[in-house]
Parts: structure tokens; C-alpha cells; sequence
């Protein structure tokens, strides 16, 4: 058995983390219990130079590449939106981020003196329970949080929103393979429609290249330009694509 080295403290201090490099375990009221679970695939918080990163099937959730840690390219991401420091007004201040994880781009976002208020959905219950245990996530649950947190499918739960809702969206979903509703035309066009006018999105697509003869990226920009965005660029360090509302 690897040893365990001192992680963190929960923000409270009841709650003692450890990690042996693969693992983090989380120690309460004397009980010490290892952060991963199996609910139909096998999710992990995983140390990643002082943060948890979130691992599914052995794969990671976070773009780590060319970033110390999974906040960093959260925060880049977001500094890309061009937030304001402060609100212009109610109506301009409220931002969508469709696939939460581990929340560290809803966190990001409502970091932002621009922002009112985030709304954050996710499908995995799995990927919940492991983000109540991460204290990277706590801003999510907390009772004076910005952050509202919508469980269910993205997909179902756009279709509820309200036309010209947000004027921020991040929209970070699962690969192609998992999850191809959220890269249809038909989402697409309800991206376009809760956006408000001069809205700007990101769309994590992941690194530009053939997946089994498809470039997903260049399917992207044509199906985000027939929603109607436009001003589309790729960012290669961000493995995204920025967009405008027209």
C-alpha cells in the first residue's frame, strides 16, 4: 500500500484529505473513505499537481496540457469571454455552463464581478456525489453561492430556459462518442436561442484532428455558423472555439 500524504483541509476543517499519488481519500468524523465509485462507468478524483482533476473510465475531464492545473485553463477560458469586471445591467449578467464536472468553470464564472448569477447542469448523479466531496468544488454548494445547479441532461433542460437568457456560455461537454446530441444542429439551435443579443459562447471541441476520419472541429464552426453565430475562432491552447451572437 502507497503512503498517504496530507492533501488539504476541507474550507471548514472538518474534513482531512490525503493522497498516495493516485488516489484522495477523504477522512470524517474517523472514517476514511477513497474518492472514486463505479455507477455504470468508473469515476476518480485524481491529484494533479494540488488539485483534483476528475478521471472517467480512466480518462480525464480536464484539459490539463500546457496549464499548472485544471483552474488555470478554467480561468483562461473564461478570462476569453470578456466579462466585464461589472455588471451593465440584470439582464447582461447571468451565465450558462451546460456540463458542470467538478465546477470549476461555473466557479470561474462566477468569480467575475460581471457576472449575477451561473446556472450549471449535470447529467452523472456520480459526478455530483464526488463533487460534494471535493473542497475545490465547495463555492458550487455553498448557501450564498451564485452558482445554481440543475441535475439532468443538458440537453432536455435547455429547452426550458428562457430566449436571450444568458449572455456567457460555456458549453464543455463530453466527447463526440458519449455525447452526440450535444453537438447536433438541433442543440446548436437552442444555444443560439437562450443566448442574448451579442451573447458570447466557448465550445470546448478538444485538439483539431481526424476522429475516425471526421474533423469534429470543422463540423463545429459549420453548425454553429448555420445557428447563427459568428466571429468563430479556434483556440488551439484552449481546444475551443469562441462565438458571437449576431
Amino acid at each position: 500500500m502507497k503512503e498517504r500524504k496530507s492533501f488539504c483541509k476541507s474550507p471548514d476543517g472538518s474534513i482531512i484529505y490525503t493522497t498516495d499519488g493516485s488516489f484522495i481519500y477523504a477522512e470524517k468524523d474517523g472514517v476514511v473513505m477513497r474518492l472514486d465509485m463505479f455507477a455504470g462507468h468508473y469515476y476518480k478524483l485524481r491529484p494533479y499537481n494540488g488539485v483534483p482533476l476528475l478521471e472517467v473510465d480512466g480518462l480525464r475531464m480536464q484539459l490539463v496540457k500546457d496549464f499548472k492545473t485544471p483552474l488555470d485553463y478554467s480561468s483562461e477560458v473564461v478570462k476569453g469571454l470578456q466579462i466585464p469586471q461589472k455588471p451593465q445591467n440584470e439582464r447582461d449578467c447571468v451565465a450558462l455552463d451546460t456540463c458542470m464536472g467538478l465546477g470549476y468553470t461555473a466557479i470561474a464564472l462566477a468569480k467575475r464581478g460581471g457576472v449575477k448569477s451561473v446556472v450549471t447542469c449535470e447529467l452523472s448523479e456520480a459526478v455530483i456525489t464526488l463533487a460534494k466531496w471535493n473542497p475545490f468544488s465547495d463555492m458550487v454548494f455553498a448557501k450564498d453561492s451564485k452558482i445554481v445547479l440543475m441535475d439532468g441532461s443538458i440537453a432536455e433542460r435547455i429547452k426550458s430556459f428562457e430566449s436571450g437568457m444568458f449572455s456567457y456560455i460555456i458549453h464543455d461537454p463530453p466527447r463526440f462518442s458519449h455525447a452526440p446530441e450535444l453537438y447536433s444542429s438541433q442543440f446548436y439551435a437552442e444555444l443560439y436561442r437562450v443566448c442574448k443579443k451579442g451573447a458570447r459562447i466557448f465550445h470546448y471541441v478538444g485538439s483539431v484532428g481526424k476522429t475516425k476520419g471526421r474533423r469534429i472541429d470543422r463540423e463545429v464552426e459549420k453548425r454553429l455558423s448555420a445557428a447563427g453565430f459568428n466571429s468563430i475562432r479556434y483556440v488551439p491552447r484552449l481546444q475551443g472555439m469562441f462565438a458571437n451572437k449576431r
